[in-house]
């Protein structure tokens, strides 16, 4: 059974824990903010930032965000947004605060 989330359902702070297409590791900040019908993610991973928008399908979230691929969340049933960028070779997890 597909679950249906809701931007409102994921609103907040999280941090956030990704590997690199390199294998180096990082770490940073995702605020998700509902703007319409949209989602809008900025993130902050050292003296970086970056921001996106997207929009739900069931548990997925596509958000595009100025790069050739767009960053792909799965909504776990914990809350834990599992994402995958760079076409799936990079990774990332964001826990809510």
């Amino acid at each position: 059974m597909q679950v249906s989330v809701e931007i409102a359902d994921i609103a907040g702070v999280y941090d956030v824990f990704g590997r690199n297409t390199d294998g180096s590791s990082y770490r940073g900040v995702l605020s998700i903010v509902q703007e319409g019908g949209q989602a809008v993610l900025n993130w902050t991973v050292g003296a970086q930032s970056y921001q996106g928008r997207g929009a739900f399908s069931g548990n997925v979230l596509v958000v595009e965000w100025g790069a050739k691929h767009p960053v792909v969340y799965v909504v776990g049933s914990d809350g834990t947004l599992m994402g995958t960028w760079d076409g799936g070779l990079a990774l990332e997890r964001a826990v809510r605060r």
